[in-house]
């Protein structure tokens, strides 16, 4: 007997309370690809499955690095990410990046596929760079190596609304063109960000970068961890070529 085809799994636009229980925000390090071409293909594949997909989504064109839970909240909110994560996290991050002399770094975005909950435009060169700061940050969990998680670098284009077989919604993102041709994209910063965590499609808010120039670590306008700024200067990152259309608070 053939076993069934991969099915998409419809997500709910609405507030996972029983997930977040009452955490304002949720943090996760990004590569963001925020450039015209890439915004481009993401809005033309959205296009392309139309209803398949739930019609609001709002977070920038970003590529996940490593997910860092919520925070944020008051003593009784469940925090799983705070001053002491991001303290270890600026100290991974700047050890590899003195002890292996990484720098900015190009990525190329070309064509498209999809999870099982999400549909994506890939990652087509740069993937090797990306996994190596993904492990760096921790990498996946045990227990979702597992159960068969890896590491895919990809850009979301949204959360799927019905259950379709993965093949025909790849299908209608080849027959519509999308990231045929290639996008590059400059990586010149590592960026932790937030979003709402009752608002699963909602905009990401930068919290802080660190610089692959100088291997400084600099937090953003209104970040929540704004005093973990490094000694010796800020990095040299401005917010507009990192996330342009981000509302900093």
């Amino acid at each position: 007997m053939r076993a069934a085809p991969p099915i998409s799994q419809p997500c709910e636009d609405r507030d996972f309370a029983e997930w977040h229980r009452g955490s304002p925000w949720c943090a996760v390090w990004v590569a963001c690809a925020d450039v015209p071409e890439v915004a481009a293909a993401v809005a033309r594949g959205r296009q392309a499955l139309a209803r398949a997909l739930l019609p609001r989504y709002a977070r920038q064109p970003h590529i996940t690095l490593a997910y860092r839970g919520l925070c944020g909240g008051g003593p009784d909110a469940p925090a799983e990410y705070g001053h002491a994560g991001l303290r270890t996290d600026i100290a991974r991050l700047a050890t590899h990046w003195r002890e292996s002399g990484s720098g900015p770094f190009a990525v190329q975005v070309r064509g498209a596929g999809s999870f099982t909950t999400v549909p994506y435009l890939a990652v087509e060169e740069g993937a090797g760079v990306l996994a190596r700061w993904h492990a760096v940050l921790g990498g996946i969990a045990q227990e979702a190596l597992r159960a068969g998680w890896r590491y895919v670098p990809h850009v979301t284009l949204g959360h799927y609304a019905v259950a379709m077989p993965l093949r025909q919604a790849v299908a209608r993102l080849g027959a519509a063109g999308v990231a045929r041709k290639a996008m590059h994209v400059e990586v010149r910063a590592l960026a932790l960000v937030r979003y709402a965590a009752q608002d699963i499609a909602g905009p990401l808010q930068a919290e802080g970068w660190f610089d692959l120039q100088t291997g400084r670590y600099a937090a953003a306008p209104g970040a929540l961890f704004g005093d973990l700024e490094q000694a010796g200067g800020q990095a040299t990152v401005s917010c507009t070529p990192m996330l342009p259309r981000v509302a900093l608070e």
